[in-house]
């Protein structure tokens, strides 16, 4: 799999405010898929977590959650790296973040 490069969706209504000062380029961040969304059934929520906070940040946007929710469900390990943060910016354009397979060490 090419890693696919997106910026997150939908975060202007979930929890990113709580985390602005933890987060950094570079960042892990987690993919959790959602099957019950009622607007999306591929839906897959993005989350930050480093130990001391955690938030929900947004979404994988529509475009691109078929295929990464199909890749997590036959359990494909996926990394989703946040490869740029520009907390200034529109929220639409705050995080850029780029998923792709995990690769063996």
């Amino acid at each position: 799999m090419k890693p696919i490069k997106f910026y997150i969706a939908g975060v202007k209504f979930h929890q990113y405010k709580s985390v602005l000062s933890d987060v950094s380029e570079g960042n892990d961040l987690q993919l959790i898929p959602e099957p019950t969304n009622k607007f999306d059934p591929n839906a897959v929520q993005i989350h930050f977590d480093n130990g001391d906070k955690a938030a929900f940040i947004g979404f994988v946007p529509k475009k691109f959650s078929s295929e990464i929710s199909g890749l997590l469900e036959i359990g494909k390990e996926l990394e989703c790296i946040l490869i740029k943060f520009n907390p200034s910016a529109t929220t639409w354009e705050m995080f850029e973040v780029s998923i792709g397979e995990l690769e063996d060490e």
